[in-house]
This record gives C-alpha cells, structure tokens and sequence, in this order.
C-alpha cells in the first residue's frame, strides 16, 4: 500500500510541474516584452505568484489582479491565449512529464493487480485444491472401473 501512495504522490508531483513548467513559460513570454517600470526579476517573479495564485483558482487582490491584467495586455493576451502559447512552446518538455505520469500510472495498475492476486491467492488455493481432489475422484473411479471391468471378463 506504501508504493501505491508513492506513486499516487509522484502524479500529484509531476502534475505540478507541468503545472509549474506551463506557468514559467508564461512568465517567459511576458516578462521578456513588456516593460512595467520595475526590476525585471521583481516583475517576473511577481507575475509568477499572480499568475500561478489565479491558475490555482485563487482569488488575487485588485492590485494583483491589475498587475496581472496589465502584464497580459500588454502582448495582448488573456489568461487563454497566454496558456496555449506557453504550451505550444514547451510540447517536449511536457511529454517529459506525461510520459512520468504515465509510468506511475502504469505502476499504480500493477500494484494494484498484486495487490488483488494476493488478496485472493487463499481463494484461488482452495479452488485450485477442489479441483484436484474432483481429478482424483475421476481418476480414482475410472481406475476402479477398469478393476471391474477386467474382473468380469
């Protein structure tokens, strides 16, 4: 049970790096071209937190949310238009990240099906013991048949 909530925590994780990889890019491609009368770091990291608070479904005070607008704006964007660039531009990376998803996925069944195969195994044992015993029976009556059958001639 401990490896499945491992893996279960990895897709919480590598969710939000694409998350976080989606955002960054975003940033990207607003901080470089547009020109709010601050430090250029200051502004980027600033639009990260708004951006990333409004991504979360956060709601952002009115100075945030001016700045944030703002900052859009300006590349004429909106939080749309501005998302689907930053994805077009980090496709590879993203695989990356869907294909990590996907292997712990992958786990998450596997586990689950050893999980499921030991859950039963007592079950299955006892089937797997029935059946043997019913072969037995057969044969042993056929063996015993034969006895007779050659005892009457």
């Amino acid at each position: 049970m401990r490896q499945l909530a491992d893996a279960m925590w990895w897709v919480k994780t590598y969710q939000k790096d694409k998350d976080h990889l989606i955002v960054m890019k975003m940033v990207m491609l607003i901080k470089s071209r547009s020109d709010l009368g601050m430090d250029a770091e200051e502004k980027a990291l600033r639009f990260f937190d708004c951006l990333l608070g409004s991504w979360s479904g956060q709601v952002l005070d009115p100075d945030d949310q001016a700045f944030l607008d703002s900052a859009m704006r300006s590349k004429c964007h909106n939080m749309a238009s501005l998302r689907a660039d930053a994805v077009r531009r980090s496709i590879k990376e993203l695989e990356v990240i869907d294909r990590l998803i996907e292997w712990q996925f992958k786990n998450m069944r596997l586990l689950m099906q050893s999980y499921e195969s030991f859950r039963f195994a007592p079950q299955l044992l006892k089937k797997i013991d029935l059946e043997i015993r019913q072969l037995e029976q057969g044969i042993e009556k056929a063996i015993e048949d034969q006895r007779r059958e050659v005892s009457r001639q």
